[in-house]
């Protein structure tokens, strides 16, 4: 029981903020100080162009107790846009975060910084490059490099009621801008954003056992300023995601859907008014997650996902992009393991009555240390 509370509120709180890593954090309580890296490879391509990132992750999980666990990462990234002359590389800005549960595991606490070690300030056409790491559909796993000093606080309450475990928390995140232009003094500082979170778990007994799982999230955002005057506000975010986890003979599988939907922007400067259409489009993803284990040692895995990002009301941003991929898991030693993945991407990206095909390739692989 306990552990399926754990599992769930470290869930809830990822969604509560943009620091933690839940899948990083679901390793890091009871177990040893875990060491983990790898690489990524990420490439997409229309007929006239092509971006393309190398990220390398590192992260190292302390579990100082069996209470509370200490996270500390960072990655550097290499970045090239064929139509640009200058690359973008460097290092990220750095994590550091804590995470107590207490409350008979009911209740799980945590607090983060992000440390301002990655590029800010860009150079000649570097912003082509950083506008294409930007743009969602892609997924680019580095699609920013720094953003300056970050704080955040976030707490998740979860318990058992029947055949439900259900959550719920909030979380904060604290930006303190950065400066993006060479020799100018003049700062960019990100609105300050509020999270309300609320999900579950619950087992089915069908033809196999099912487990559901819902996670709703609504963030709100404050507004962006330059030069200390307000010229951006987000409009609020609602996520809702929905997953089924079951098993078929050896095989693990997980389905999940997860819809996005984003409030009218403000926009302005010094003075904020509403757009009068809204900029953010609806968007959907979904997908299927299979593992199969051939030994104790080494297991292959696949997944097939879908984005289908709908137009916003100016009949731009949208796209349907669809994705297959496969890997494998090897662990020759309870202290050493090694994750690959390969994925093909394809669909279009739609702006007004233009639509741009693009095709992507991705090479993701990790490397897991116990110490």
């Amino acid at each position: 029981m306990k552990k399926k509370k754990i599992v769930i509120i470290i869930s809830l709180i990822a969604a509560c903020t943009g620091l933690l890593n839940s899948q990083t954090m679901k390793y890091g309580f009871f177990r040893e100080t875990d060491f983990i890296t790898g690489f990524s490879m990420q490439s997409w391509s229309t007929s006239n162009d092509k971006i393309t990132e190398i990220s390398i992750p590192v992260t190292i999980i302390v579990p100082v107790s069996k209470k509370l666990v200490i996270n500390v990462g960072t990655s550097s990234a290499f970045a090239n846009l064929n139509s640009a002359e200058n690359k973008l590389n460097g290092l990220t800005d750095s994590r550091i975060s804590a995470s107590y549960i207490t409350l008979d595991d009911h209740l799980l606490i945590t607090g983060g910084v992000s440390i301002p070690t990655g590029k800010t300030t860009l150079e000649g056409d570097q912003s082509s490059v950083a506008s294409a790491l930007a743009m969602y559909p892609l997924s680019f796993n580095v699609p920013s490099f720094g953003q300056g000093l970050a704080l955040n606080l976030a707490g998740i309450y979860a318990f058992k009621t029947g055949n439900f475990i259900l959550g719920g928390g909030a979380g904060f995140v604290y930006k303190n801008g950065f400066k993006p232009s060479k020799g100018s003094d003049l700062k960019y500082q990100p609105g300050s954003e509020i999270s309300l979170n609320l999900g579950g778990e619950t087992n089915a007994n069908m033809r196999v056992p099912v487990k559901f799982t819902f996670d709703i999230t609504y963030t709100l955002y404050g507004a962006d300023k330059y030069d200390g005057k307000d010229i951006f506000k987000s409009g609020g975010k609602l996520i809702a995601d929905l997953r089924s986890l079951f098993k078929v003979g050896q095989t693990d599988m997980v389905i999940f859907l997860r819809e996005r939907t984003k409030g009218k922007n403000e926009k302005g400067w010094g003075f904020l008014s509403t757009e009068e259409k809204n900029s953010n489009g609806n968007q959907i993803e979904a997908g299927y997650l299979a593992y199969i284990p051939t030994s104790e040692k080494f297991g292959i895995k696949g997944l097939v996902d879908l984005k289908l990002y709908s137009k916003n009301e100016y009949e731009s941003n949208g796209a349907m992009i669809g994705g297959v991929g496969a890997g494998f898991n090897f662990m020759p030693i309870n202290h050493f393991g090694v994750e690959i993945l390969f994925k093909y991407s394809a669909g279009s990206l739609k702006n007004k009555d233009i639509s741009t095909t693009v095709t992507g390739i991705e090479v993701d692989g990790g490397i897991k240390i116990r110490l």
